[in-house]
């Protein structure tokens, strides 16, 4: 099949947009790297979603985290325990089934991500600022787009 105009044009916008979402990609692993760092520097940078999960349910479980992250079991064991180790999350036994531990944050978890999040969001709200209202929801209905488009690959 002979490439037209119009689909070497398509073409060229599918590598932009890829080559767009691979820098998204790394700038996103050099944040959580910072990020692992500033909440203690023992912290692998895998742990930041499983973390920022626990503290934004307040009270989960591993399999709850498991299916959400599309993680395993063993990988997400270890940096459940290595959060243990570092303070920021205590296990608990399910009350109404035995067998179950609940994951909670501790208050230095807290603390110490609120701290983050806070500067974080300053300093992207401050980079972001003069964007217009229209552009800001554009960017918001593409990411939810792409985000749903990228859980069914």
């Amino acid at each position: 099949m002979e490439e037209t105009p119009s689909w070497t044009h398509r073409s060229q916008l599918f590598e932009a947009a890829e080559q767009e979402l691979f820098t998204l990609l790394s700038v996103t692993a050099k944040s959580r790297r910072t990020m692992a760092a500033k909440l203690d520097e023992k912290l692998p940078p895998a742990a930041v979603p499983v973390l920022g999960m626990i503290l934004k349910l307040g009270n989960t479980t591993q399999s709850d985290i498991c299916e959400h992250l599309m993680t395993d079991k063993a990988t997400l064991s270890r940096l459940v325990t290595r959060l243990e180790e570092l303070e920021l999350v205590k296990r608990e036994v399910d009350e109404t089934d035995r067998r179950v531990f609940n994951l909670l944050p501790t208050e230095l978890a807290k603390e110490r991500w609120h701290g983050w999040l806070q500067n974080w969001r300053d300093d992207l709200r401050e980079r972001i600022t003069k964007w217009s209202d229209t552009d800001l929801t554009h960017l918001t209905g593409l990411l939810e787009r792409l985000n749903a488009d990228l859980r069914e690959l």
